[in-house]
């Protein structure tokens, strides 16, 4: 991503300790159209936009991280998952290897691969939801900043969710011309090279133009062929043209889209594969980085591969939106209309082998339309208020296939067609009852009805169907749920704030939809969650010593956590489905810090501690063989602990050192999570701490700049995600080794 880029200005960007909440305010402000006073020296204001108005991010009663413009560019941030090694407690995981991913915070997500299921961290791009999972694509560029909110939401934004959002805010148009690329290169092939054109066409009409393309980095291999796999191959492009006809009326035209003709990455079995044999086993690689891959005949012939193809992951996303605002003396009138299409085609590998244990295949098409409708006063009153109607229909027609022909000569032909529908009305206001002291108050009511039709679970054999009656041809689910918020505010002098929040938050209910021999099973839908969250909060500036200190306590009391648990078929074993859990509780703490005790000197330090367990729950934990047939154990998961880290930090340091005209800009980052344990003990994911640096020069007063960048400089062995498909064959994926790249960006 490139940018303008004032060096006069220590460039923040990944180092040691560093709460990564705040930093490059100022830039992020100017990107966002506002202008961030100083709270210090050198402690910037954050302004955010993430309660729909402008206001500094410590004034806002509730956690809210912000990852600026030049900390994803120093960091080398262009795709989501590396968005949770700068802020605490979100968690992001790749589907084995594939193009979805989980999002998690304060423990508060929704592991799965299917595509029908609505997440509980909700992903905002310019204020526009987007509920199917694979819809972002992962890329990131142009980027302005990232807001990511912790705990539930609904009052304000466009869909319910439990665990929180992530907003991305895109660079607007400027009012002057401006123009820029970036190109970089680095270890394993990898290659970005990205761009953008900016600036007026009329008194009135501005636009801005960017995009970007990335290819290479295959960092897996596989043996026998001597091949790689995990090369990139997509690219994406944004038209933004804003109007201004005049002082009380704004026009923002986005267009989007994007092409991923990605290669997938391989996972690994971590212990001997059992599946075909438990007297003679595959033998588990001893190197992480090594993966295998192969399908059989009958299985690459239905989904229209070669039998020895490598996986991919294709995701293909397009789409429009508009935002009209219009002033009418003290009301502020708001319209977002959004259309955006996508779709998935994977091939994916999920037993770690070239035999045809495991193997799976994506076509997942998906239309997403909404309409949001919100009025908000326009001035600074003693009472303030928001309140909309919102309104979105989603569409989805997807086919999963899956090979277990060296398994059991069967293969599986899932189908079926999604619709949903969600109305909900909200509202907020915020009462000033002195200058110390205010009240928040929201709620949400939301209906959604969700349905699925024309389910087909078959299973072929000898390119035939075996069960051609295992289908179900209508399921419906429907709530009518509320959620609300409540918030009081006090500060006792200008830059120390104390809160207390209460909220109430709900995500979908929805359909597991995979193979099974029992369609009614696989479709018979969970219920909807319901969180209750608690958190207690502090947020300081210390100008006088260039410092920030933001921290918060919250405990959450849960129901009908959505988990992901397992069901058990006589032939293949433990197969996914979700259940509820029907009541759990977690709680923790977290911290972010930022301090600049010299001039040019940066540090910043963010941390988190989450913790939970099942109060009431029972679920079926492994499956096993009695008589030549799978059979379910059952577990009572009372007292077992949430799947979430119990402590993560994030931390940087960067120093600027004047060299005449020029200067070098140097840094150190980290990010560390303690082990992840789930309530099957194979998945236990160990901990890691991961290290970076980077080294930039560049004129005091130019408009250029080289930089070298490291990550995981210690080439840390770790796995990000651990799991398994199918019984007696456990797998992970690896974290990427250490990487280096060097990149040369100017502005015009």
């Amino acid at each position: 991503m490139c940018h303008s880029f004032p060096l006069r200005r220590s460039l923040a960007t990944s180092c040691i300790f560093g709460a990564l909440v705040a930093t490059d305010s100022f830039r992020a402000a100017r990107a966002s159209g506002k202008t961030a006073g100083k709270s210090g020296d050198r402690i910037e204001t954050i302004i955010v936009t993430s309660e729909r108005k402008t206001q500094n991010v410590q004034k806002i009663a509730g956690s809210v991280s912000v990852i600026s413009r030049k900390v994803l560019e120093n960091r080398n941030v262009n795709t989501v998952f590396d968005l949770q090694y700068m802020t605490p407690s979100l968690q992001i995981q790749p589907s084995y290897g594939g193009g979805q991913f989980t999002y998690t915070i304060r423990g508060v997500g929704f592991s799965g691969y299917s595509s029908n299921n609505s997440p509980t961290v909700g992903l905002y791009i310019d204020e526009v939801a987007n509920p199917v999972p694979f819809g972002t694509n992962g890329l990131m560029f142009d980027m302005a900043r990232v807001e990511v909110l912790r705990g539930p939401q609904g009052t304000l934004y466009g869909r319910n969710t439990t665990g929180g959002a992530i907003n991305y805010i895109t660079n607007r148009p400027g009012t002057s011309r401006e123009a820029g690329f970036s190109v970089q290169d680095g270890r394993f092939g990898a290659a970005t090279v990205d761009g953008y054109l900016s600036g007026p066409v009329s008194r009135s009409l501005s636009m801005r133009l960017s995009g970007q393309t990335q290819q290479g980095g295959a960092w897996q291999y596989e043996p026998v062929r001597r091949k790689r796999l995990g090369d990139l191959d997509r690219g994406g492009a944004r038209l933004l043209v804003d109007f201004h006809p005049d002082e009380t009326t704004s026009v923002l035209l986005n267009l989007h889209g994007s092409r991923d003709r990605s290669e997938a990455n391989g996972v690994r079995p971590w212990s001997p594969i059992t599946a075909l044999s438990s007297t003679n086993p595959i033998p588990a690689p001893t190197d992480r980085y090594r993966t295998f891959w192969g399908t059989s005949s009958s299985f690459a012939r239905q989904i229209g591969i070669a039998p020895d193809s490598k996986p991919f992951s294709h995701i293909d996303t397009g789409g429009i939106n508009l935002r009209a605002r219009k002033t009418l003396g003290g009301v502020s009138i708001v319209n977002l209309a959004s259309f955006d299409s996508m779709q998935r085609d994977e091939y994916g590998n999920y037993d770690g082998s070239s035999r045809a244990i495991a193997d799976v295949s994506f076509r997942t098409r998906a239309n997403v339309v909404s309409e949001e409708l919100r009025f908000s006063s326009s001035r600074k009153d003693r009472l303030e208020w928001i309140g909309g109607f919102y309104y979105a229909h989603q569409w989805l027609n997807d086919r999963y296939q899956s090979g277990f022909y060296d398994l059991n000569r069967t293969n599986g032909d899932v189908r079926y067609t999604q619709y949903v529908n969600t109305y909900s009305g909200f509202g907020q206001a915020t009462y000033h009852l002195t200058p110390r002291i205010a009240l928040i108050g929201g709620i949400r009511l939301e209906h959604e009805r969700r349905s699925l039709d024309r389910l087909y679970a078959h299973y072929i054999v000898n390119d035939r169907i075996t069960n051609p009656g295992n289908r179900v041809d209508h399921r419906a689910l429907s709530y009518t749920l509320p959620s609300a918020r409540f918030s009081a505010e006090y500060t006792p002098f200008h830059q120390d704030m104390l809160y207390f929040t209460f909220s109430r938050g709900v995500k979908s209910g929805g359909f597991t939809v995979y193979n099974t021999n029992n369609a009614a099973d696989m479709s018979r839908p969970f219920r909807p969650e319901k969180l209750y969250a608690f958190e207690i909060g502090n947020k300081l500036v210390v100008p006088r010593y260039d410092m920030r200190l933001n921290v918060d306590f919250f405990y959450y009391d849960y129901f009908d956590r959505q988990v992901q648990s397992q069901t058990v078929s006589p032939l293949s074993g433990a197969i996914g489905i979700y259940v509820n859990a029907p009541r759990s509780h977690q709680y923790g703490g977290e911290y972010e810090f930022e301090w600049s005790p010299v001039e040019r000197l940066h540090i910043r330090q963010s941390g988190a501690y989450v913790t939970g367990a099942y109060d009431e729950f029972t679920t079926v934990t492994r499956a096993i063989k009695v008589n030549g047939l799978w059979q379910g154990v059952v577990t009572d998961a009372a007292g077992q602990q949430i799947a979430v880290p119990r402590f993560t930090a994030n931390g940087s340091a960067d120093y600027s050192w004047p060299l005449g005209r020029y200067a070098l800009m140097t840094g150190m980052d980290f990010s560390l999570r303690t082990t992840l344990n789930f309530l099957n003990p194979l998945n236990r994911l160990a901990g890691y701490t991961l290290w970076g640096g980077y080294v930039a020069f560049a004129p005091r007063k130019g408009h250029w700049k080289i930089e070298a960048i490291g990550r995981n400089i210690t080439d840390k062995r770790y796995d990000v995600t651990r799991g398994r498909f199918i019984s007696g064959d456990n797998i992970a994926l690896a974290g990427m080794p250490a990487t280096w790249l060097l990149r040369f960006r100017a502005d015009l």
